[in-house]
């Protein structure tokens, strides 16, 4: 009987595949354009949650709707479920390779109606095989002798991820995609080759030879998207302290007012507080004002932040735990969702301004002198605005790394050889 798992293995792939509306690991996942997967139900409440707020405001019935994660819009048309988003295979064959992980005391032969317990796959066949059937498989059958068994202890190591799944099949032929098209960027089956992919109107390749510089590409990528997180991550801490500092400008602020306040109040009370009333509500208006355009940016850069994130963790996961009809499939997919980023990049990654208020309050013996109650002090915030000027001019310098990215996977794309590659 096989052995229980390490279990740091299993928590990484808890985490990995948990959604994260329920907290729970995937049932039934749907993914996104954004590659956010949720649990289907999950989704559907989801959706019905946002229907039933639009029928009670007695609004249309919303047929867009935004990532939980990252507010990337996908659509459900009215009268329709979930259940149209599409499936990944990626994520469905990592969720058959958490089973594995979880369950290995308990998987049975799916060979013999005994069904015992099962000891190790055939990846091949795609059948656990208990200790009798793999010797009938090995032994009897010599059109099995090509076949690749692996133990369900070899299964449960991470390096032998990608061969514990499911191979995808043709929706047409119900065959193995064993071939790839260069030209139409799918995976095809013998079938499919002889008739709709031919020679020389398509490049054709074994998945062998093709998925080797199309995983180079996605290495090259994932680097850069490391670089773009690691950019959003700063911008969105930058952004953070400047709100801190602006809370605290804003404070500093009132209490100057307030001290002022004190040292007249004898003389003026009435007056005072009238006057003071008034500047602390301009501090308020400044504060608005200057915190607005800070929120908003912090939001879009929060938003890019888990769009870059979210493009990065599922391209390394591709590349680390992918097989090689997984890295294909997606590969293409990848390479347009960084075209759509790029197009969502904040203009401007530093803050939009210093966030600067200060309260220049005169001497209480001056006001008191010649009083001017409409002239107590002024809130200074030029320099908010010149920050904000100086960001403005900012942004005509910064070069967009997706942008990069996106033109180097469509002008530089690694093509195969054909005297390198097998002939089909």
């Amino acid at each position: 009987m096989a052995t229980a798992p390490d279990s740091a293995p299993v928590k990484q792939l808890e985490m990995m595949l948990e959604c994260s509306i329920c907290t729970e690991t995937l049932t039934q996942p749907r993914t996104l354009s954004c590659f956010h997967s949720f649990c289907s139900h999950c989704l559907e409440n989801f959706v019905a949650t946002h229907r039933k707020k639009a029928v009670k405001e007695k609004a249309k019935v919303p047929e867009v709707f935004e990532c939980p994660e990252c507010r990337t819009e996908f659509h459900v048309k009215e009268g329709e479920s979930v259940e149209k988003i599409s499936s990944n295979h990626f994520i469905n064959n990592m969720l058959e390779f958490l089973t594995l992980q979880q369950q290995a005391q308990w998987i049975k032969c799916q060979s013999c109606k005994a069904k015992d317990s099962g000891t190790s796959r055939c990846i091949s066949c795609e059948n656990y095989l208990c200790g009798k059937c793999l010797e009938t498989h090995n032994k009897y059958w010599r059109v099995f002798e090509v076949h690749v068994l692996l133990t369900l202890e070899e299964l449960a190591k991470p390096e032998n991820r990608a061969k514990a799944g499911s191979k995808p099949r043709c929706e047409k032929h119900d065959k193995v995609l064993k071939f790839y098209c260069e030209t139409c960027k799918v995976l095809v089956c013998r079938y499919c080759a002889d008739v709709n992919h031919i020679r020389p109107e398509h490049m054709l390749f074994p998945l062998a030879d093709a998925v080797v510089q199309h995983k180079e590409a996605l290495k090259t990528s994932s680097a850069i998207f490391e670089q773009q997180k690691n950019e959003a991550v700063q911008s969105n801490l930058k952004i953070g302290h400047g709100m801190v500092t602006l809370e605290n400008n804003k404070a500093k602020a009132k209490d100057a007012i307030m001290q002022q306040q004190q040292e007249i109040r004898n003389a003026f009370t009435k007056k005072l507080e009238e006057e003071t009333a008034t500047m602390l509500s301009q501090v308020d208006m400044k504060y608005n004002e200057a915190s607005a355009p800070l929120v908003k940016q912090q939001a879009d850069v929060k938003d890019y932040l888990a769009k870059t994130k979210s493009l990065l963790n599922f391209t390394k996961n591709i590349i680390s735990n992918g097989s090689d009809e997984e890295i294909l499939s997606l590969e293409h997919q990848v390479e347009e969702k960084a075209g759509s980023i790029e197009k969502e990049r904040p203009e401007s990654m530093e803050p939009v301004h210093n966030s600067g208020i200060e309260y220049r309050a005169k001497a209480s013996n001056d006001v008191l002198e010649n009083v001017k109650w409409n002239d107590l002090g002024k809130i200074d915030d030029t320099e908010i605005y010149a920050s904000a000027k100086n960001g403005d001019e900012l942004v005509t310098n910064i070069n967009s790394d997706l942008e990069n990215v996106h033109k180097w996977m469509l002008q530089n794309k690694l093509q195969i050889h054909p005297t390198k590659t097998k002939h089909i």
